[in-house]
């Protein structure tokens, strides 16, 4: 369910304070900040064909965007645990607005194939996450009641998350770097069945349909 590139958003804030990894919980970055970033891999760009000139557009957008996110969120440096609390909302919303902005500049450096292709790849990458954007959850038609649930299995997640990362940052049990890989690997396929387990059978064949063709990702680097 929580991919690469949640966790690397994930770190940047609690490099940035540690003392927001509370606040933090249970929120969930849009998917224009997931993706753009997923566009700067190279085995991603030659899925999509993209040229040189593209990939050029593409670094200098993610580049941007990843300047202004942490301009944004670097503000919590200064401020209060309680402080953090009250402005996090409000800051993560400027992130993701700011995500949308880049988003559609991407959407006119890619063509219509490719940004098809970039929407499959991105629901494979985020998986379960997915279930919870308007459009997916449109067109699987996903009960007020089951969006409900979703935002449980996240909430839990998020907790489970910052437990282990607590525990590795304080050497409470953490282990080293191989053993924590494996323990966010395992934690992400128990959130994400727990996710898929909400939807009905239906739910889950269109879920897979909409991923088109499987793409194997690259392992991911770093100790998470």
């Amino acid at each position: 369910m929580f991919r690469s590139s949640f966790l690397a958003a994930l770190g940047l804030v609690l490099l940035l304070t540690s003392s927001a990894s509370a606040q933090f919980r249970g929120m969930r970055f849009p998917p224009s900040l997931q993706n753009i970033f997923m566009l700067r891999g190279e085995a991603v760009q030659k899925e999509l064909n993209v040229t040189d000139e593209q990939k050029k557009t593409l670094s200098e957008l993610a580049a941007q965007l990843q300047a202004e996110a942490m301009e944004i969120i670097s503000g919590l440096q200064d401020l209060s645990p309680e402080e953090q609390k009250e402005h996090m909302p409000e800051l993560m919303k400027m992130v993701g607005d700011k995500g949308k902005e880049i988003q559609e500049k991407v959407d006119k450096v890619l063509d219509q194939k490719q940004l098809a292709r970039m929407k499959e790849l991105s629901l494979q990458s985020r998986g379960a996450a997915a279930l919870e954007d308007d459009e997916v959850a449109a067109v699987l038609k996903i009960s007020d009641e089951q969006k409900t649930k979703l935002i449980e299995v996240r909430e839990e997640g998020s907790k489970k998350m910052e437990e282990a990362m607590a525990a590795l940052r304080g050497g409470g049990g953490g282990g080293d770097a191989g053993d924590m890989r494996k323990k966010m690997m395992d934690m992400r396929k128990e959130l994400g069945d727990k996710a898929l387990a909400v939807l009905s059978t239906e739910q889950k064949e269109q879920f897979e349909k909409m991923k088109g063709a499987k793409f194997t990702f690259p392992p991911q680097r770093g100790p998470f």
